[in-house]
């Protein structure tokens, strides 16, 4: 823009002193069309800045579909022993479905898995998760109830083996098809519900 704007002044300029000075007349065949060139181009950029950018369109955020994992009953799918594999297996799955997953531990998981009390940021780097996707109950509270509460505020499924029974009273949901994603892990290999599903 700058250049075309000297290039435009000085052709003018040249093209002005030529008229002034009959020495210099063959001069004009030269700067007038350079001037009217550079004019043309000047014109042309500035409509170009002027026009109003189209808006891009802004694509609608798709709405979270929830995963809560319960995950004090997924760490026992190896053979009944506590391990963090199945949850990972689980977390690395859910998100490949579209889920997007929140883990729930009792207080004691930590010490049952590495002898030590983990807390909610110590899960999340053990499982490679963000930030507040995992929940450690305090001790004392009952985690069952904290997974349900939060499944029935996001409209959640559980990922758990568990029934629920005790708990069907107050959330009677536990017995709708399809709220209770059941699985197992065998042989370094994870076994979904939502799998069987989908392969059917």
């Amino acid at each position: 823009m700058l250049f075309l704007f000297v290039v435009s002044f000085l052709s003018f300029f040249f093209t002005i002193f030529a008229f002034l000075e009959p020495a210099w007349t063959d001069f004009v065949l030269i700067s007038l069309p350079i001037a009217l060139a550079s004019l043309f181009l000047l014109l042309q950029l500035y409509q170009k800045q002027a026009q109003p950018k189209p808006k891009q369109s802004r694509r609608p955020k798709q709405p979270k579909v929830w995963a809560i994992i319960d995950g004090s009953n997924v760490m026992y799918w190896v053979n009944g022993e506590p391990s963090v594999d199945p949850l990972r297996a689980v977390t690395r799955r859910l998100s490949e479905l579209g889920f997007s997953p929140r883990v729930f531990f009792d207080a004691n998981a930590g010490y049952l898995l590495c002898g030590r009390y983990l807390h909610d940021r110590d899960f999340e780097n053990i499982l490679r998760l963000q930030t507040a996707s995992v929940t450690v109950v305090p001790k004392g509270t009952i985690a069952d109830e904290a997974i349900l509460r939060e499944a029935r505020k996001l409209k959640a499924i559980v990922v758990t083996n568990d029934r629920y029974r005790d708990w069907a009273e107050l959330y009677p949901e536990v017995q709708s098809d399809g709220f209770l994603m059941r699985g197992k892990y065998h042989s370094e290999r994870l076994f979904l519900d939502a799998d069987v599903k989908v392969a059917s």
